[in-house]
């Protein structure tokens, strides 16, 4: 009595959950995020977001690695759809803690929110430093920072373990509530190059969300290119791919570092 099965109707899924906000109910709407953001978007911007309606929304597989599903399940751009919405909260959470700190957070808002969840489920070998907050330093501000979000949190911290071997430190802040932009200000004061890692495109996400704030910082992004709808693959073969692996972040990032020595 606390399920309903909508069937792949995703449009009047949305439109049922907007109802029964309406009534008092507390609903949590759950798709593949390429369906439940692209197919149910008028839905989404009319039923929820303009009317303020407190229905959570949970996207899975979203982003780029959709693995064999390919373009049709994967969800690259997301966030520029969400970001773009008025009062709708978005999360990206990067491990099982960040997870329940939104769940908590969107029950205690009532308002409309999206939550972005990856292909493959955290477990307890995800967890990232720290505890679950809004904003998380997964390692000291520096100079020179990385700023990521969801599961590219997890590519951020390979990219400075491997800077690290190389003698360049670098600050980490995980961002897993993006809509923040007063505290990521305040956070970001002193960086002088920001370096966004996201698994998203490099347009309308966390890194143009950075580049419209008033930093002093110099703003580098790396994710997913303007012309990637999508392709069948495993997760590391896609990154390693479209230069996303560990190892290809940390040579740009240290490339960005030998222009700003300072900053190291």
């Amino acid at each position: 009595d606390r399920f309903l099965m909508a069937g792949i109707a995703e449009q009047n899924m949305v439109s049922v959950a907007a109802g029964m906000a309406e009534c008092g109910r507390r609903p949590f709407v759950f798709s593949f995020a390429a369906f439940l953001c692209y197919r149910a978007y008028d839905q989404i911007r009319i039923g929820l977001s303009q009317s303020k309606q407190p229905v959570t929304l949970v996207g899975s597989h979203a982003g780029g690695l959709a693995a064999r599903n390919g373009k049709t399940h994967a969800a690259p751009n997301d966030l520029a759809l969400m970001l773009s919405l008025p009062d709708m909260a978005v999360w990206a959470p990067g491990d099982f803690g960040d997870v329940e700190l939104a769940v908590h957070a969107t029950l205690e808002s009532g308002a409309p929110t999206y939550i972005r969840m990856p292909r493959r489920a955290f477990d307890a070998d995800d967890n990232l430093p720290g505890a679950p907050a809004a904003l998380r330093w997964l390692a000291p501000a520096r100079a020179l920072t990385l700023l990521s979000t969801g599961v590219a949190s997890h590519w951020a911290m390979e990219a400075a373990a491997l800077l690290r071997a190389r003698g360049i430190e670098v600050g980490i802040l995980h961002c897993p509530h993006l809509n923040q932009r007063a505290a990521l200000t305040r956070q970001l004061a002193d960086v002088r190059q920001l370096v966004v890692i996201e698994d998203h495109s490099v347009v309308g996400g966390l890194g143009a969300l950075a580049s419209q704030l008033p930093l002093a910082a110099k703003v580098s992004c790396f994710g997913w290119p303007t012309d990637y709808a999508g392709k069948s693959g495993g997760d590391d073969e896609l990154r390693h791919h479209y230069h996303l692996s560990g190892a290809a972040l940390a040579d740009a990032i240290a490339a960005l570092a030998v222009t700003s020595r300072n900053l190291t």
